[in-house]
């Protein structure tokens, strides 16, 4: 499989956790000048913002490895976009999910298997600010 179809396949196992425990999906795939916000999820109390980074056994780097201070940089300057133009009184929240997993067939289709899934909520915040935007 190819790497947009496994990360894809870890979204929709992240977006599935994150329904399980309540939240609604507001946004996916959030495009802006800076980058991508994976998934923009909401419950009573948070907006959250979540990278997800999904890996499999040939990755030679973790996900949360991955996070790069420019990396957290991008998905905050694009969120402060969000938030200039969706008005909202819940409070931000930034997660980076992490997932483990391997491709399978199954009935002759092929199929992303979620091994394990790591979430780090509020794993970042306001500390990556420079004053851009």
């Amino acid at each position: 499989m190819n790497i947009g179809a496994t990360g894809t396949a870890g979204e929709d196992a992240a977006l599935a956790r994150y329904i399980a425990k309540g939240y609604t999906l507001v946004e996916r795939n959030y495009q802006t000048r800076f980058g991508e916000i994976d998934l923009i999820l909401r419950n009573n109390k948070c907006l959250v913002f979540v990278e997800v980074k999904t890996r499999t056994k040939a990755s030679r780097m973790s996900g949360v490895t991955a996070m790069t201070r420019a990396k957290k940089q991008k998905i905050f300057k694009s969120a402060l976009l969000y938030l200039q133009t969706v008005r909202s009184d819940l409070q931000p929240r930034f997660d980076v999910v992490e997932i483990q997993g391997h491709w399978a067939v199954f009935d002759e289709e092929e199929e992303f298997v979620c091994d394990h899934m790591t979430t780090y909520e509020n794993a970042f915040g306001s500390e990556v600010y420079d004053g851009f935007v």
